[in-house]
């Protein structure tokens, strides 16, 4: 980060760097066309509610509920911003 980046900037940033381990999985920028659900698709909400399932464990998977346990509410918000964003109209 800059040191001219504003506080409103910082999310952004954290969600761009926080999307990218997605990107092994669920392709760049979310856009998986295989087995693995794109994220790009998927409504805000259903996204934060997915991550905080896999984080707590109410939701199985094969590693989204390792990968999901280091996230905090801001984290989890700032890739759903991300994914959010970068849907097609």
């Amino acid at each position: 980060m800059s040191l001219d980046a504003s506080a409103s900037d910082q999310p952004a940033q954290r969600g761009t760097a926080l999307a990218n381990a997605c990107a092994t999985c669920h392709g760049p920028e979310g856009r998986s066309k295989g087995a693995i659900p794109p994220l790009v698709t998927m409504p805000e909400k259903m996204l934060r509610d997915s991550l905080r399932a896999f984080r707590n464990g109410e939701r199985s998977g094969t590693v989204m509920n390792r990968l999901a346990h280091g996230l905090d509410e801001a984290d989890i918000d700032a890739i759903a911003a991300y994914f959010t964003k970068r849907q097609r109209p």
